[in-house]
């Protein structure tokens, strides 16, 4: 589990552990609370991502059986969504973070 990983104070939760009854209660399972260490975080964060992209794509192609023939367009410059994404914002610094 991850909170706030990109933040002054990330939190990541690891282990067996599952927050199950039996997970908690029964079994003989671990969990490990790291506060406060972005390295520990933009580790686990980026292996998220690349799990959640992975598992993403494939669910995309699931709904686009015919992905081969999908027709990519041009960036359409009179749409000006895409300018939040640059300069000094949140979603400029998200960007410049997993595109690196």
């Amino acid at each position: 589990m991850l909170v706030d990983p990109l933040g002054a104070n990330p939190l990541v939760v690891s282990g067996s552990a599952n927050f199950s009854e039996a997970s908690t209660t029964n079994n003989d399972e671990n969990m490990q609370i790291m506060r406060g260490n972005p390295r520990v975080a933009d580790i686990y964060l980026g292996e998220f991502m690349r799990l959640y992209r992975h598992f993403a794509f494939r669910d995309w192609l699931t709904q686009h059986p015919e992905a081969d023939e999908v027709q990519v367009g041009h960036l359409d410059e009179t749409d000006q969504w895409w300018k939040r994404y640059f300069g000094d914002s949140f979603e400029s610094r998200q960007r410049s973070y997993f595109a690196a």
